[in-house]
């Protein structure tokens, strides 16, 4: 089992500090979400099947919103109207045993009261298996260009948007003996960071820019049929950029988890996984770091019209900050989804998270992250082509340690809040 993603309809369901966006549906890339809510089945059942050209399914799509944020930087007087432009286009086969697939989506965000937070994020990839016999190896390649954002759980002492860009490669086999199998995969990942530009001043973010390699073995037995008992062991190493006067972050890395993958039951179905994980740091000063780790993502259908979703993991992740390095980050989500009409769907949520760094080297704080959202959201299928969405979400964040010197912002504070509301509309074919 792989980290969980949740779908939203307005921004990202929760902050993840080097974000990974690979549709659910690409071979190559089995990232299992939380899309197979009974509200979303229904959402799918709405949107168009596509276009079929030869043996391959073309799927297009683009959206538009406008919105008012009322603190965009998590600055004092950063509030601006916000407009956002989505478009994409995913292209996967209709073969019988073999798959292949390639997407391609891009999403701009425009401030007019602050044009240094504007950014543009795009993403492209492809991704293909090969049944062979009862068994499957599959290939697949990401390369994409985020930014980091103020209003995620980790990034301390980011205001503007910092761009970064990486490539992903992975392989994975899946190797059955009747009810058991075993899966060993290899991913490889490039991240480079850039600078935050705007204002007259600009801020390297190159000391984040690293190399990822990993290994997993994971072993599944079949207890019944979609019910299985999951083990993984996961091994990592990461070598950093060195920059003048910096120790480059390198590390190694090493977990194990157990859980069940239990999915038949059509009332409530649920993942969990538990186990620890510890890195230790090669090059730098900074302390190793070894935590229990869990993930829990269930997903409950208590009628045809309500659907609720929880979501809670415990893991280290990368740094998305330099300020901010040996993190571990506890964060949970839960999530109604109610039917209120044959084509209008209603959405609330809430989450919290924490993010605790320990010190790097002498004379650095650790710090601790507190992040509190909630929001709701109406979503309307006008017909298979069109739909249109409400939202409204509110973020609160408080860090005690201390924020890093803002150059930019010298009067940015430890407790910020945002409230965002928007209207939109969207197209696929």
């Amino acid at each position: 089992m792989v980290p969980l993603a949740v779908a939203s309809w307005t921004h990202p369901a929760r902050a993840q500090l080097i974000a990974q966006y690979f549709p659910s549906d690409l071979p190559g890339y089995a990232s299992p979400e939380q899309a197979d809510s009974v509200i979303m089945h229904q959402l799918m059942s709405h949107q168009p099947a596509g276009i079929h050209v030869g043996d391959f399914l073309v799927r297009p799509s683009a959206a538009l919103s406008a919105g008012y944020n009322t603190n965009t930087l998590a600055t004092p007087d950063t509030q601006s109207p916000q407009f956002v432009m989505d478009g994409g286009l995913k292209v996967n086969s209709d073969w019988t045993r073999h798959a292949f697939g390639l997407f391609a989506s891009v999403s701009d965000r425009r401030f007019s009261r602050i044009p240094i937070a504007d950014y543009t994020n795009w993403t492209t990839g492809a991704g293909g298996s090969l049944s062979l016999g009862q068994d499957t190896l599959a290939l697949g390649y990401t390369h994409y260009r985020q930014h980091l954002s103020s209003m995620d759980l980790g990034n301390f002492g980011v205001s503007r948007p910092v761009p970064y860009s990486a490539d992903d490669v992975r392989l994975t086999y899946t190797k059955l003996f009747g009810r058991f199998s075993v899966i060993p995969s290899a991913i490889y990942e490039d991240y480079s960071f850039g600078r935050a530009t705007g204002g007259g001043i600009d801020t390297d973010y190159g000391s984040l820019s690293h190399h990822l390699e990993t290994g997993s073995l994971t072993s599944r037995f079949e207890l019944s049929t979609g019910n299985s008992a999951v083990m993984i062991l996961r091994g990592s190493a990461a070598q950093y950029q060195s920059t003048q006067g910096g120790t480059p972050n390198d590390y190694v890395d090493g977990a194990a988890f157990a859980g069940l993958d239990l999915d038949t039951n059509s009332v409530i179905r649920y993942r969990l996984l538990a186990g620890g994980e510890t890195r230790h740091f090669t090059r730098s000063a900074a302390p190793s770091v070894t935590t229990p780790t869990f993930e829990i993502d269930t997903i409950w259908s208590p009628s045809r019209m309500d659907t609720v979703s929880i979501f809670f993991y415990r893991r280290i992740l990368d740094p998305a900050s330099p300020f901010a390095r040996n993190q571990t980050v506890t964060d949970g989500r839960i999530q109604l989804d109610h039917e209120l009409r044959r084509n209008v769907f209603l959405r609330g949520f809430a989450e919290g998270g924490m993010s605790q760094t320990g010190r790097t080297v002498a004379g650095t704080r650790s710090r601790t992250q507190t992040l509190f959202k909630f929001g709701v959201s109406a979503n309307w299928a006008i017909n298979r082509y069109v739909t249109a969405d409400l939202s409204f979400s509110h973020v609160n964040n408080y860090s005690h340690g201390g924020l890093p010197l803002d150059t930019l912002y010298a009067g940015r504070r430890s407790t910020f809040a945002s409230n965002y509301i928007a209207l939109g509309v969207s197209f696929a074919e």
